[in-house]
């Protein structure tokens, strides 16, 4: 098949977003960004130390996201369009990885639609405020990260070399963003789909994993140790009670559901649910016509899927007791659900190009369904970061302008209820950065 026909939509996709990133990206620090104006502080009178970098956020770290825009900001003059750019390019090398899982389908006949579907859905703009954000550079640190730790791990059988390369791709995810920690089992499950038990090199691959899962344990109680006292600690909901495991449920599909219709959300559980079916159905017919080879095939993807579920039932622990189940929505929570219906999407494009009946007409309607769907979440969330962005500009031209006797209520948009961004302006202010 010609190559333009395989990679042509995938560049479109690229590109769109690419410029509508350039385009509209966010001119100042907004929200949680204000937190790299210490660091970068701290930078420039050389005060900065490791122990910063690792300090968590929350219960996130974001070292990873650090590294790279403060190696980004002497460059740039702490250039906002810099981490925008980032963002997108690190999410393209991602997708380098995702395609790599694609072929391992082994479905030649569907490959243009399987990597044309996965990037509309990869790229797509209704995550438009996480590519114009450039806070969330960690979170397409954290996809690639992902993504590149499955690929590795699905190479075929374990070797040592595939799986310290998955050990410091999961380590950059994690130390992005907590759903990283979805990896660790999602490798012990690869390991051992791949023949971790059947040869030495295998068995060692899993000893190196599963020290490397307990040495990030270690480091993640530390940090928290650390932390206590400096802000107010959360803990799991009460996980016993049928209220609450109902709750995360709930809130799980809705992260789940948020790529596909976000917009109507009244249908987001039977839509997760559909996804499923869809899932479910494919493998079932799949392995009755390959039986040997049918999880290593689809194990990846299904290692897609685990990943966006992991991720909402970890935002769920999190979130859900305070926020309640619609909190879920929260389009920057789209990047992470996506992987879902990627994987959905590819499954039901396997069977479809490998067993043709009168069934995949309907198969075919629910996917154009979901399609349409797609389509239509993505209006509210652009044009939502797009006035967003423009609130942005305002407010960082006239900061630009007038600072320091600037209202702040003509800045008001960049800060949070009760967050204070005075001590960091004089920052920006002082070196000459960023707005």
């Amino acid at each position: 098949m010609r190559l333009h026909i395989i990679w042509g939509p995938a560049c479109l996709c690229f590109g769109t977003t690419l410029i509508f990133s350039l385009l509209f990206y966010y001119r100042a620090p907004f929200h949680d960004h204000w937190s790299i104006v210490p660091l970068y502080s701290s930078l420039q009178s050389g005060n900065l130390g490791v122990s910063d970098l690792f300090a968590l956020h929350g219960n996130h770290w974001h070292a990873s996201a650090y590294l790279l825009q403060l190696g980004l900001s002497p460059l740039t003059g702490m250039g906002h369009w810099a981490e925008s750019l980032a963002s997108v390019i690190i999410a393209g090398f991602g997708f380098f990885a995702l395609v790599r899982l694609l072929v391992r389908t082994d479905t030649p006949k569907a490959m243009a639609w399987l990597i044309g579907s996965a990037a509309f859905f990869f790229f797509s703009l209704d995550q438009a405020g996480n590519w114009l954000w450039g806070w969330q550079v960690a979170v397409f640190l954290n996809m690639a990260g992902a993504l590149w730790a499955i690929e590795r791990l699905s190479a075929g059988a374990p070797t040592v070399l595939n799986t310290g390369l998955a050990v410091m791709a999961t380590a950059v995810s994690i130390y992005a963003f907590a759903t990283g920690w979805v990896l660790i089992p999602i490798g012990w499950v690869l390991l051992s789909v791949y023949g971790g038990w059947r040869s030495h090199q295998g068995r060692f691959a899993l000893l190196i994993w599963t020290g490397f899962a307990a040495a990030m344990a270690i480091h993640f109680f530390l940090a928290k140790r650390a932390m206590a006292g400096l802000e107010t600690q959360t803990g799991l909901p009460p996980l016993a009670d049928i209220n609450t495991l109902l709750g995360l449920t709930h809130y799980t599909l809705n992260f789940l559901a948020s790529p596909i219709v976000r917009f109507a959300r009244d249908i987001s559980v039977p839509i997760t649910l559909l996804g499923a079916g869809l899932t479910v159905l494919a493998l079932r017919r799949l392995y009755q016509k390959d039986p040997k080879r049918v999880w290593t095939r689809t194990a990846p993807l299904l290692a897609l899927a685990a990943y966006a579920m992991g991720a909402g039932l970890l935002t769920a622990l999190g979130r859900w007791e305070m926020y309640g189940v619609k909190q879920a929505f929260v389009s920057r929570y789209i990047t992470f659900g996506t992987l879902y219906w990627i994987a959905v999407f590819t499954l039901a494009g396997m069977l479809i190009a490998e067993r043709r009946d009168q069934s995949h007409r309907v198969l075919l309607g629910v996917l154009s369904l979901l399609f349409i769907l797609k389509i239509g979440n993505i209006p509210s969330v652009v044009q939502k970061s797009i006035r967003i962005s423009n609130e942005v500009k305002v407010a960082a031209a006239t900061l630009a302008e007038t600072y320091p006797g600037t209202d702040p209520q003509d800045y008001a948009v960049l800060q949070s209820p009760h967050q204070t961004i005075e001590a960091d302006l004089a920052v920006l202010h002082e070196h000459r950065v960023s707005l």
